[in-house]
């Protein structure tokens, strides 16, 4: 218990606070996913502020550069994250009001008849004709 208190807690307790901070940053309490990993940032923390090693509180890496994670990670690759969870919500606000706006314009009439319009012609061409019969507009 006494290497717990001496050698261990003195440099993962602040750790675990600024973790939480940061946590707290980045709304992780609030959201059930984000982008946001508190393992990752504990282990950038810790191997950054290792007592053992100072140089590395000098230059900090980023937890991507770090030896041991370079290895793990070209053995166990992790999945891409959805673009969901990499957004802020003004984000995510901005892309579905522009889908939403984009479906609205696509549904009005004259913007059907020139899609279809772009069709037939796409088509035509693919066939090798150089003319847009009027029977396609009836």
């Amino acid at each position: 218990m006494e290497y717990l208190d001496k050698e261990i807690f003195p440099v993962l307790l602040p750790c675990f606070e600024e973790m939480l901070f940061a946590a707290k940053e980045n709304d992780v309490l609030k959201v059930q996913k984000s982008r946001f990993s508190g393992l990752d940032y504990l282990a950038e923390l810790l191997w950054n502020r290792n007592p053992n090693h100072p140089e590395r509180q000098v230059d900090y890496v980023p937890i991507f550069e770090i030896p041991f994670v370079k290895t793990h990670l070209e053995i166990c690759p992790r999945p891409v994250f959805p673009k969901s969870w990499l957004w802020t919500q003004s984000q995510a606000a901005v892309v579905i009001q522009s889908a939403v706006r984009g479906y609205f314009v696509r549904r009005l009439p004259q913007v059907q008849e020139l899609r279809s319009f772009w069709k037939i012609l796409s088509k035509e061409k693919e066939i090798g004709q150089d003319t847009i019969t009027e029977n396609h507009y009836q």
